[in-house]
């Protein structure tokens, strides 16, 4: 954990281990021990080891991941989202084009003060095309990267309003729900498949 390994990156051959990320790999690690000691050590310093406690910093880890969860959910579960970008390349054979496949599996919403509220996480098809980049930049990216898709018949989706975003990712988890987008060759309740 605190060795900042992408274990899932491993397990496929990824080297991690290039310039950039081992040069700001102490400070990852640094930042790392800071919420570590926080959110955890200095509760209990402060409030000792008792039930009260473990129960608060639990709530607090609840809290931030239910948080996180749904700001990821609201990303990548909406209308019309490619849910699966390499389908055409199973079927033809043509290659699947890398930054349609982002833009189109993710969604933007909101604009500066739902990115500084989130940390950027409401500009993913930024984050997917450019993750390197500091987050602080996407709302003044997002209008070219907006433009360009359009010139070249991508699809991008953008929610000016978070609330618009929080509709159609539920049309899209109730019609997945009730299998509205099940096709005749994928019917797993017909006993066929």
């Amino acid at each position: 954990v605190l060795d900042l390994q992408q274990r899932g990156a491993q397990s496929i051959g990824m080297n991690m281990e290039n310039a950039f990320i081992v040069k700001r790999r102490k400070y990852a690690v640094a930042l790392r021990l800071l919420y570590i000691y926080l959110n955890i050590v200095a509760p209990i310093l402060i409030k000792g080891f008792n039930l009260v406690t473990i129960a608060q910093i639990m709530t607090m880890g609840f809290a931030e991941s239910l948080t996180l969860a749904s700001l990821f959910a609201l990303s990548h579960n909406f209308e019309n989202s490619d849910r699966d970008p390499t389908d055409s390349f199973r079927k033809t054979g043509k290659p699947v084009c890398w930054f349609k496949s982002q833009v189109e599996t993710s969604s933007t919403y909101g604009g500066w003060l739902s990115g500084a509220l989130t940390g950027g996480l409401n500009f993913q098809v930024e984050h997917h095309l450019f993750p390197r980049m500091s987050s602080a930049y996407y709302p003044y990216i997002a209008p070219k990267v907006r433009e360009i898709c359009k010139k070249h018949g991508v699809r991008y989706a953008y929610y000016p309003w978070i609330w618009q975003n929080f509709i159609s990712t539920f049309k899209y988890m109730h019609s997945v729900g009730v299998g509205a987008n099940w096709t005749d060759e994928l019917q797993p309740l017909s006993g066929k498949n």
